[in-house]
């Protein structure tokens, strides 16, 4: 290797490496958000080590049971029938009505089943702060979110 060629290749690694970094920043995956909130909620409740590793463990649970029974089948349910309403017909609308009831009813059971998994080992004021943290990490992304779009 020649050394007059030495500015080539390093601005030729240099621009290689930013495109490498702007393709991770466009979209996070689904289990680095998840860690993320869950990482935030454990940061802002005062927990010993048993109950952060409780939490987490019970989060991941709710988490994936939520993603497997709830937002799979909404997002189907929206792909297949939210596409083109205008060509539904009035008894297929009412059973996408009735799908998307039972589905949100189905969520408010996992979310149930979940509180009453974290009852068994905090106490009431922990799972209200755990709540708050919780609302605390979606208004953080959505204002995130925004500021990344230039929205208002």
């Amino acid at each position: 290797m020649k050394i007059k060629h030495l500015p080539l290749y390093f601005l030729l690694a240099l621009a290689s490496s930013s495109m490498w970094a702007q393709k991770s920043e466009k979209k996070m995956s689904f289990e680095r958000l998840k860690a993320l909130k869950i990482n935030f909620i454990i940061e802002q409740v005062d927990l010993n080590t048993e109950e952060e590793s409780f939490v987490w463990g019970a989060f991941e649970q709710h988490e994936s049971d939520v993603r497997k029974q709830y937002h799979k089948k909404m997002r189907k349910l929206r792909y297949n029938n939210f596409k083109e309403t205008e060509d539904l017909s009035e008894s297929q609308a009412a059973v996408a009505l009735d799908s998307i009831y039972h589905l949100r009813k189905l969520k408010e059971e996992l979310d149930q089943a979940f509180l009453e998994k974290l009852k068994t080992k905090l106490t009431a004021k922990q799972i209200l702060e755990i709540h708050i943290a919780e609302e605390k990490f979606h208004r953080k992304m959505v204002h995130r979110s925004r500021e990344r779009k230039n929205i208002p």
